[in-house]
C-alpha cells in the first residue's frame, strides 16, 4: 500500500474525531504496527486526563513527514489498560496524501487586540472583535481598512489561555450598516501544538453550541 511505510513506532499523530461527545483533535503517537492487521496508539490526553474515546468510534488519523501530510480512516476496535493505555484501531486501507488542510470554522464573537507590522515600525496594538475563528485562520471587525497581505499579530483569549497568533489579511470587506471593516486573516508559522490548540477549542466550543441547539 502506498505511504505506509511511513507508519511507524513513535510516529506522532493526530486523532480526529469528527462527531459525538468526544468530538475533537487530539495529539499522540504510534505505539506499535501490526501491519495489516492493526496499530497500537497512545489513548489521547488532554490537560492530564485520558480521552475516554470508545470502542467502534470512528477516526480520521493524521501525520506527516518533512515532505508531506498524509491520513487514512480508521476505527477503535478495542482500549488496553496495561502496560499502558491503548488504543487497537483498524489497519489502513488507503492511505491518502494530503494537498491542503481543512478546518471547521465556527462563529465566535470576542473581543481581540492586533498589532500591524509596518516597514516604518510596528503600530501600536488596537482593538478589534472577533467574529468567527477556525484552525487555519480567523475574521474579525475593526474601525480601520486592512489592505490584503498585510502582516500582524493577534492576541485573543482561547479557554483559559491567551494565545498570540501571527497572520496574514486575505480579505477585506466593509460592512455598510456597522461602517466597520471585516478582516479575514490566514495563521502564519505558527506551531502544530498551537495549531491543535486552537482546533481542539473551537471543537469544545462547537459542542457546546450543539448542546444549546445553536447549531
Amino acid at each position: 500500500m502506498l505511504y505506509a511505510d511511513k507508519l511507524e513506532e513513535g510516529q506522532f499523530i493526530k486523532v480526529i474525531v469528527a462527531e459525538g461527545e468526544y468530538q475533537g483533535s487530539y495529539r499522540t503517537k504510534i505505539v506499535a504496527v501490526q501491519e495489516n492487521s492493526t496499530l497500537s496508539i497512545g489513548v489521547p490526553m488532554i490537560e492530564g486526563e485520558f480521552v475516554p474515546l470508545r470502542v467502534r468510534t470512528k477516526i480520521e488519523v493524521v501525520f506527516s513527514d518533512s515532505i508531506s501530510a498524509y491520513s487514512f480512516q480508521s476505527t477503535i476496535l478495542e482500549r488496553l489498560a496495561e502496560p499502558i493505555p491503548t488504543l487497537i484501531i483498524k489497519y489502513p486501507g488507503i492511505i491518502q496524501k494530503i494537498q491542503r488542510r481543512k478546518y471547521v470554522r465556527i462563529p465566535l464573537t470576542r473581543p481581540l487586540k492586533y498589532r500591524v507590522f509596518r516597514e516604518q515600525g510596528n503600530e501600536d496594538e488596537k482593538i478589534g472583535a472577533m467574529k468567527d475563528l477556525s484552525g487555519g485562520g480567523l475574521r474579525f471587525q475593526t474601525k480601520e481598512e486592512l489592505p490584503l497581505q498585510t502582516k500582524l499579530t493577534v492576541r485573543a483569549n482561547m479557554d483559559t489561555k491567551e494565545l498570540e497568533i501571527p497572520g496574514l489579511v486575505i480579505r477585506t470587506t466593509k460592512d455598510e450598516e456597522t461602517d466597520l471593516y471585516n478582516i479575514s486573516i490566514q495563521f502564519l508559522d505558527i506551531s502544530e501544538k498551537t495549531r491543535d490548540e486552537i482546533i481542539s477549542y473551537v471543537f469544545k466550543i462547537q459542542r457546546e453550541m450543539l448542546r444549546k441547539g445553536l447549531i
